[in-house]
């Protein structure tokens, strides 16, 4: 029995598209690029990984020839094969509806004498509301003693790329040519290949957007539509349940497995029986307030005062049992809630730090500035107390001129005026002989 949610999945699809290969029989210059532009239309993808082109401009015809639907280059190689001065038409090409926040191309570093040729290129793009890193692997002849060594060199690139702090990446889509001894470093680097059945033209797939531990999927044909979700692979169960086949093959069966049969039906039952003891125990105390409600998902479950009342309550819940619709989708909205929080946290925190970081340099430039308008100011200072001082000295010295012409102005005064008295002595002795002589005669 396959579980799933009843709500609708978001998906984001992405398409490969092989322009070396002939597409019809249109030989016409640019023929191959305007047929897969027609069959791209159609298939309206958000990601398109492009091989088999010479270089940035055929990408961008490519680009040109989907208007009026807006799609970028957001990432194209250059490879270039020893002993060839041009480019070749081995170059890989990304075209999304979203612009890249970061874009990488690297050619293989194979052994100077291999003829192989090619490499990987690689675009980040924020889509469906997760960051995701695509890319096109190409390795030319795809020899397979080359295969593992170009994998090695992909994923040791790709580790870089996990190791970022800011805009991680939750995952990784893929499209590959030539791949075969690779597959299994891909598989042990958390990659899925998407099965794709007989004569199915799109294939759908799983992928969990984490960045902690961000997963991939690998699209090894061209051409190929992938739908993919960011729910996990659906839980398959399977329900107990006789069948006419296995009825008549127990019925021809020996003495051992009816008594097996019979001991499972038993302890089945057994299980059952306690279950039902357990929801009535659960219901009184309900109805006499002594047990708060867990939920709705959670009317098979007892808490762990209700297991010490009932013995061999712990041996029964601890019986596998199949899982229903609503305890798994609670389960998993319980998981990314936590996943969101985490996330959450994270972000706060790297926000937060940032932050501080970020006014830690401000006043650190502030209190730059600050000493050095200190340092002009006492410079300033320090020249006006000299000025002030040589002005404060030429005015003493001209206070001191002036007290020593005082005082000589003084001393000319006195003499002065002795000048003036003796004079007045002199006149009036004088008239005082004019008057004694008058008297006499």
């Amino acid at each position: 029995m396959l579980l799933s949610s009843g709500s609708p999945a978001q998906t984001v699809r992405v398409t490969t598209v092989d322009l070396s290969a002939p597409v019809g029989a249109d030989n016409r210059p640019g023929g191959a690029i305007e047929k897969a532009a027609q069959q791209i239309k159609v298939l309206s993808p958000q990601v398109v990984l492009v091989r088999g082109v010479e270089g940035w401009k055929m990408c961008s015809q490519l680009a040109e020839a989907l208007k009026p639907a807006d799609y970028r280059v957001v990432a194209c190689s250059n490879f270039r094969s020893a002993g060839s001065s041009g480019a070749q038409r081995n170059q890989a090409g990304i075209l999304a509806k979203n612009a890249a926040y970061f874009s990488w191309s690297e050619p293989w570093n194979f052994p100077s004498e291999s003829p192989a040729a090619g490499g990987f290129a690689f675009a980040a793009l924020q889509v469906g509301g997760h960051r995701f890193g695509f890319s096109v692997l190409e390795l030319g002849n795809g020899r397979k003693p080359l295969d593992a060594q170009a994998t090695r060199q992909w994923l040791e690139t790709l580790n870089t790329f996990r190791a970022w702090n800011v805009n991680r990446l939750e995952g990784f889509v893929t499209g590959t040519y030539g791949l075969s001894e690779g597959s299994q470093l891909m598989r042990a680097a958390d990659f899925v290949e998407p099965v794709m059945g007989k004569g199915q033209e799109t294939i759908e797939a799983h992928l969990v957007p984490d960045a902690d531990a961000p997963g991939g999927l690998v699209l090894s044909h061209w051409p190929v539509t992938c739908d993919f979700d960011f729910h996990s692979a659906p839980v398959i169960v399977v329900e107990a349940a006789s069948r006419p086949s296995a009825t008549a093959t127990l019925f021809g069966a020996p003495a051992v497995a009816w008594w097996l049969g019979g001991g499972l039906i038993l302890i089945l039952v057994v299980i059952m029986v306690m279950q039902m003891g357990l929801r009535r125990k659960l219901a009184r105390l309900q109805a006499q307030g002594a047990l708060m409600q867990v939920g709705s998902a959670a009317h098979g479950l007892a808490p762990q005062s209700i297991l010490s009342l009932a013995p061999g309550a712990t041996t029964a819940l601890e019986a596998p049992r199949i899982l229903s619709a609503p305890e798994r989708s609670t389960d998993h909205e319980k998981a990314l809630r936590q996943g969101l929080a985490s996330h959450l946290a994270e972000w706060f925190k790297h926000t937060f730090v940032q932050r501080l970081l970020s006014d830690r340099e401000k006043l650190l430039v502030t209190q730059e500035a600050a000493t050095k308008s200190v340092l002009a100011v006492d410079e300033r200072l320090a020249r006006l107390e000299g000025k002030i001082q040589e002005e404060i000295a030429m005015y003493q010295k001209q206070i001191e001129d002036l007290s020593g012409e005082l005082l000589t102005a003084r001393e000319e005064n006195l003499e002065l005026i002795r000048y003036q008295i003796n004079l007045l002595k002199s006149r009036m002795e004088t008239a005082r002989v004019r008057v004694l002589g008058s008297e006499g005669r």
